[in-house]
């Protein structure tokens, strides 16, 4: 009898010690995929309620419709964490107003690097995760173990049930498409690429090598936009900009030569999105512009940004909830002696002198790690 309960003790301190060792294997993801997250128990995905693109707009859970608002990219931040950012509205997943209560709601928000939009994603060894607050230590899951399309979506101390349990699930581009002359976005026009991977035809736009002179795959006129695309290999010379452009959700998966380049004057915002891989430089400023830059990932360059050498016009550079990982030289180089950098509320690792002769400089809330 002595055995047998001893047997069972041993048995159940070997259960813990494996439950609380699964719950500690951190899960890793590819930033420049995209990915759906949907619920063990209920079968549905998480998504942003009303395809809100407004501060403090709702998670729920709802059938998986493939919307851009279930959409989700997962963005290593660092020391074990992640950011979790909505493909359709650029914001944030976070804990509403730091609660850090039972049943405290989730929604989105602009990234401002605070903890309650910071995650720990932790492989449960079954195919799925978990997903814990940093700032609450609470875990994701669905209220009340709701069946129910707009179920809300909230925090709460980890029991592992099912209704905490979720499964990443990457989202393949649906068709990749060789472009043999370069796409022109029209002034005020928006290309929704949906997804879709494009690459550039080596023979007649270029091989996405380091040869100057490559055409781009796409042109943005003045006034217009793109976004919802993914630029493959080859990528030849990305994507050029002749006046004001945004530039939404758009992933280079490979540089190529430039991953975008400012020909003409204007105000060019690149809202979302990430591009890696690039042996000089990622964004090459050609006149004087404002470049904005919100919520995007940079892995992988030589350097982010650069002012065409030897030039002294005025560029107005603004970083903001990003993520700059990997850069051979700087964040931003320039020869002109009045450009000028806003940084704010940004992570960076291995990023070089950081600024490279850039004589104006404002940091705000950002975090080297």
């Amino acid at each position: 009898m002595k055995v047998k309960i001893l047997i069972m003790i041993l048995s159940v301190v070997t259960l813990s010690i494996c439950f609380f060792s699964v719950q500690q294997l951190a899960a890793s993801y590819d930033t420049s995929k995209s990915y759906k997250i949907i619920n063990r128990y209920s079968g549905k995905a998480l998504e942003v309620y009303n395809w809100s693109t407004t501060n403090n707009g709702n998670i729920v859970q709802y059938d998986d419709l493939e919307g851009y608002n279930q959409q989700w990219r997962i963005v290593d931040i660092g020391q074990g964490y992640h950011k979790i950012v909505n493909q359709n509205s650029i914001k944030a997943m976070e804990v509403y107003n730091w609660q850090t209560t039972d049943g405290a709601n989730i929604a989105q928000y602009a990234d401002w690097n605070g903890l309650s939009q910071q995650w720990q994603i932790n492989d449960l060894g079954n195919g799925y995760v978990s997903i814990i607050n940093r700032f609450s230590g609470k875990a994701l899951e669905v209220y009340e173990w709701s069946l129910s399309n707009g179920a809300n979506v909230v925090q709460w101390d980890f029991h592992n049930g099912l209704n905490q349990q979720w499964q990443i699930v990457e989202v393949e581009p649906e068709e990749t498409i060789t472009v043999n002359e370069t796409i022109v976005v029209k002034s005020g026009q928006t290309f929704d690429g949906e997804g879709k991977r494009y690459v550039a035809n080596p023979d007649t736009l270029g091989d996405g090598g380091q040869a100057e002179n490559q055409k781009s795959v796409f042109l943005i006129e003045d006034g217009a936009t793109i976004k919802n695309v993914v630029l493959g290999h080859p990528a030849a010379d990305g994507i050029h900009t002749y006046g004001d452009a945004v530039i939404q959700n758009v992933v280079w998966e490979d540089i190529g030569e430039d991953a975008l380049t400012v020909k003409a004057s204007g105000n060019v915002i690149i809202r979302g999105g990430m591009a890696q891989h690039g042996y000089d430089k990622m964004f090459q400023i050609n006149a004087p512009s404002n470049v904005e830059i919100y919520n995007f990932t940079a892995l992988d360059a030589g350097k982010m940004v650069r002012q065409v050498g030897g030039s002294t016009f005025h560029v107005s550079l603004k970083i903001e909830g990003s993520v700059i990982k990997e850069m051979n030289e700087a964040i931003f180089r320039t020869d002109s002696t009045t450009s000028s950098v806003i940084m704010a509320n940004t992570r960076y690792s291995d990023v070089g002198s950081k600024w490279y002769n850039v004589k104006n400089v404002t940091e705000n809330n950002n975090v080297a790690y």
